[in-house]
């Protein structure tokens, strides 16, 4: 009967131990306020009607920037904004900025820290400073390389990614159709 009971006792700990482990990893994932895509756009829309095309890439993504976008986050300024959608399917995935001056990105860290909380991860590379929330639905980095006085915001949907031609085969089979 002892026997039984330390076994179960053993067992139970080990569950909750797993159970903690688990939902530390959730938590790792999470951050405060996340959001589900960026002003307004939620991630897998198309393309709204005041945004206008600048570009489609051989990366297969389409580029957009909206009219009238405001080119700031608080007191902070923005030189541009700049949407992507999937080539294909035309899905909202990836929203950025590019910023001057470390007063801008002063600015912005306040900011974001404030809006979403502690950074999920925060480290140094090429002489860029990166923050970076990641959560279930969307990854937020914001970089900055003080030698060069520029950054980057990027909003990225955690679910939805770049298209590339072997997603898309049949459709690239159908567009050189006529082409032989």
């Amino acid at each position: 009967m002892k026997k039984n009971v330390s076994i179960l006792l053993i067992v139970s700990c080990i569950l909750i131990v797993f159970s903690l482990i688990l939902f530390a990893e959730e938590v790792k994932f999470t951050f405060q306020n996340e959001p589900d895509g960026f002003r307004g756009l939620k991630w897998g829309d198309p393309p709204t009607e005041d945004m206008v095309c600048f570009g489609k890439s051989l990366c297969f993504q389409s580029t957009y920037e909206r009219k009238g976008d405001k080119l700031g986050i608080g007191s902070a300024t923005l030189d541009e904004i700049w949407y992507k959608f999937n080539y294909y399917s035309c899905q909202f995935y990836e929203a950025g900025s590019h910023f001057f001056g470390a007063d801008n990105y002063d600015i912005l860290k306040v900011i974001f820290k404030g809006r979403f909380g502690e950074p999920t991860k925060t480290y140094e590379k090429y002489g860029s400073y990166t923050l970076q929330w990641i959560g279930k639905k969307t990854e937020i980095r914001l970089s900055y390389n003080p030698k060069q006085c520029e950054g980057f915001i990027v909003f990225k949907s955690m679910k939805i990614h770049p298209e590339t031609p072997e997603d898309n085969k049949q459709k690239e089979v159908e567009k050189a159709e006529e082409d032989f």
